[in-house]
């Protein structure tokens, strides 16, 4: 029973399009934050002040009916008689409002709360004595009308008892009893005029705010710094759906249905030289030399001899690759050769900081030999690894590995780089020459490993005749960069070009956040090599020598 290899989804995987987009996220919040804090922070401060009026219901001094327990309906229905504009002229009047009265209600906010016997007078202004102000006079003016409305209701009665006193059916001895009666209803009436009832109170007055209401810029900001935050987190996951670059490793191996022999890094140094030496930087060593181990054990018996190391598309970073792995390999005590071979856009001299000089394409019309082609460059690397000391002790190597070594392993160790000469009008033509042929033929016979960095192979056909030369084929794929349709047209184009060796893919430039999160990179202890970790899935799996139709039977 195999084992289910079926990648579980983790943490870093529901957070990647966050961090792969963080960018959006932080020009959303600036652009909102500032933009509404600016925004209300120009606009003129606004103070606010409340106070509170009780209302109680007093009776009728008409019909002498007791007073009872104010109602919801009785405080709304008075608060809604005494919120007019007759109210607000009167106020205006008294506290010498400078503007019209409908502008002066339109500052004010009359409610009553459901339960309560409260009206609660609410009134904004540009200044804080303004506001107390215009909340006060409204305050005095409800208790002042409502007041003077219950007096005038009982001197209204006053008057009906009155008349009623002069009526011929109230004279005579016969409406003594009803006479009596008037005048004791007019003498608590004339009582209740005295010493009128509590209509209503002024209670709570307003006093000046220290502070403005409003604008709140800070809190208006950081309302909008959520909704921002919200939104373009919601932007990124929708971006997300529809992106279509690979973004794990499971991702491209998925995609170029083809194993993965490494993850490489994202590093801030790739290329770097040290001393006027190349060097094979601290967070390149484990990566590249899983690589190497990886293609090493791909083919045991047949090892590949001749690699072209290309890329569908130009910035997937395969001269960098070309450059590491060629210090991996020989670190290994390897005979490595670089063929620069991508003739439109060469890059690997200024990465090896190697001299000018005549290149390829000079030997190729006879202008220059091989030998004055071939530029040594030298390497930072000065020991031979634990994998050379046992092939040394068994008899694998005769000691002299090309490299300027003092045979233990001391002496610093060199590549050696073919330039790619003069560019010539026909690429594809002059690298599918039979010239072209024989002279790599030539470095295939001095050295254990030739290195060809050709050109990408879906922007121009150069790489064409090298797949077919070469003993092996490595892609390069690189995170976030290449996408599923240009894997699928690479796949296309493999399918018609026959007897094509591919190993494997490097999978380029993981991030940092995903290198932690996957164990790559700064010890580079990962699913995919550790050293020289020989139980990769490149080694389980097996199916790393695939030709142009089992390439073509694996396509996504």
């Amino acid at each position: 029973m195999e084992p289910n290899l079926t990648p579980q989804p983790r943490l870093v995987d529901y957070l990647r399009p966050i961090t792969t987009r963080w960018w959006l996220i932080v020009i959303a919040v600036v652009v909102a934050t500032g933009g509404v804090y600016a925004y209300y922070a120009r606009k003129p401060n606004v103070y606010t002040a409340s106070t509170l009026v009780y209302v109680t219901n007093p009776g009728d001094p008409v019909s002498g009916i007791q007073a009872a327990p104010t109602t919801d309906r009785n405080v709304f229905d008075t608060a809604s008689l005494l919120d007019t504009s007759g109210t607000a002229a009167v106020v205006a009047r008294k506290i010498h409002y400078a503007g019209s009265p409908s502008d002066l209600l339109g500052d004010v906010s009359i409610t009553s709360k459901s339960g309560e016997d409260f009206i609660q007078v609410t009134a904004n202004a540009g200044t804080p004595q303004q506001a107390a102000a215009i909340a006060n006079g409204f305050g005095a003016q409800f208790v002042t009308a409502l007041a003077a409305n219950y007096t005038a209701r009982i001197d209204e009665a006053i008057r009906t008892l009155e008349g009623d006193l002069l009526l011929p059916s109230n004279q005579g001895p016969n409406a003594a009893l009803a006479r009596a009666g008037i005048l004791n209803q007019l003498q608590g009436l004339k009582l209740d005029r005295q010493v009128p009832q509590v209509v209503a109170q002024h209670v709570n007055p307003a006093t000046p705010p220290s502070s403005p209401s409003s604008p709140k810029p800070t809190r208006n900001a950081l309302f909008a710094l959520l909704i921002a935050l919200v939104g373009g987190i919601a932007l990124c996951f929708g971006f997300e759906r529809f992106d279509r670059r690979l973004k794990t490793p499971e991702e491209i191996e998925s995609a170029f249905a083809i194993p993965v022999l490494g993850v490489v890094p994202h590093s801030d140094d790739p290329d770097p030289i040290e001393g006027g030496a190349a060097a094979l930087g601290s967070d390149f060593r484990e990566p590249f030399r899983s690589v190497r181990t990886n293609l090493e054990l791909a083919a045991v018996d047949t090892p590949p001899r001749t690699i072209v190391v290309t890329s569908a598309m130009p910035g997937e970073g395969k001269s960098t690759v070309v450059r590491n792995l060629a210090l991996a390999f020989c670190e290994s005590g390897k005979r490595v050769a670089i063929v620069d071979l991508d003739l439109r856009n060469p890059s690997l001299r200024s990465l090896l900081a190697a001299p000018a000089g005549p290149g390829f394409t000079d030997v190729l019309r006879g202008e220059a030999t091989l030998d004055q082609a071939i530029c040594e460059v030298p390497t930072n690397l000065a020991s031979i690894d634990e994998f050379v000391s046992l092939e040394r002790l068994s008899g694998g190597s005769n000691g002299h590995n090309g490299h300027g070594s003092n045979g233990h392993g001391s002496a610093a160790l060199h590549v050696s780089f073919v330039r790619t000469g003069p560019r010539p009008a026909n690429p594809p033509a002059v690298l599918g020459s039979e010239r072209a042929a024989e002279v790599l033929d030539q470095l295939r016979e001095r050295f254990d490993i030739v290195l060809i960095d050709s050109a990408p192979v879906l922007a121009v056909a150069d790489t064409v005749p090298l797949l077919r030369y070469a003993d092996a084929t490595l892609f390069v794929g690189r995170f976030s960069v290449t996408s599923r349709d240009t894997v699928k047209r690479l796949h296309d184009f493999l399918a018609r070009v026959p007897d094509v060796r591919v190993m494997g893919v490097v999978a380029n430039e993981l991030s940092r956040f995903d290198a932690s999160s996957y164990g790559y990179g700064y010890g580079y202890y990962g699913p995919y090599g550790g050293g020289d970790d020989v139980s990769s899935p490149p080694a389980r799996r097996g199916g790393l020598r695939l030709g142009g139709r089992a390439q073509e039977q694996q396509k996504v």
